[in-house]
């Protein structure tokens, strides 16, 4: 055994807040429900990212039915509840963004395999508190948007790194094959509750880590996983 699930999360809704989990069930795309929807705009035929629009961060989804990962709702900046896809959720992203309403950002449904190249995103409790110390400050866990956290066993940093090329099995059932590390972008920077922009931690893992900390998986075997099950390398 290499340590145990400390903590468990889900981002209904690309580039916008997420939800803290007890429970989960991941398949061939990640969490169930994790990135089911994304803003999209609808001038340029993209989708908007947190990297260069830092507002969506204040935005946070969840999912209703916790457990199909369905029924997904988006609270706003000032505690107000929206469906996805209410069009009063756009106009408030767009006021958000300081954006043209004419074209109202749309909350879309994610393209099937959008992110299937790196659906579970991995970090060990450790690294959290090493970027932390580099930093000079607590850093907020939800900067680094992970799925799945764990608390390795030692107090070594960067566990993460001896997994990769390996597979983990968390649980009974589930397995995962821990792929590639993830290097960070500008959202690292930014406050997870007011997106303001705060570098030190950053700045701290450029400079002694090349931006990289924690780990991209796929899953191999689909099954439940829970916070406090144990995570074990099994090939």
């Amino acid at each position: 055994m290499v340590g145990l699930v400390s903590d468990l999360w889900r981002y209904p809704v690309a580039s916008m807040g997420g939800e803290r989990l007890r429970r989960a069930f991941i398949g061939p795309l990640g969490v169930v429900g994790d990135r089911r929807f994304m803003p999209f705009d609808p001038v340029e035929g993209a989708a908007l990212m947190a990297l260069r629009n830092p507002a969506l961060l204040t935005f946070r989804a969840r999912c209703r039915d916790a457990a199909q990962g369905d029924d997904v709702v988006v609270d706003g900046p000032d505690g107000q509840e929206w469906p996805w896809d209410d069009p009063a959720l756009a106009h408030a992203v767009d006021a958000a963004l300081d954006r043209d309403d004419d074209a109202p950002v749309q909350v879309v449904r994610s393209p099937p395999g959008a992110h299937a190249a790196q659906p579970v995103a991995l970090l060990a409790e450790s690294s959290i508190r090493q970027v932390s110390e580099w930093a000079g400050e607590d850093v907020d866990r939800r900067r680094f948007r992970p799925n799945l956290v764990v608390e390795a066993d030692g107090a070594d940093p960067f566990p993460e790194d001896d997994w990769i090329g390996h597979r983990l099995r968390i649980g009974d059932v589930a397995e995962v094959e821990v792929t590639a590390p993830t290097r960070r972008s500008g959202v690292l920077s930014r406050d997870p509750d007011t997106a303001e922009r705060d570098t030190r931690a950053h700045a701290a893992l450029a400079r002694e880590r090349r931006n990289h900390v924690g780990a991209c998986c796929r899953v191999v075997r689909p099954g439940w996983i829970a916070v406090g099950d144990p995570v074990r390398v099994s090939s």
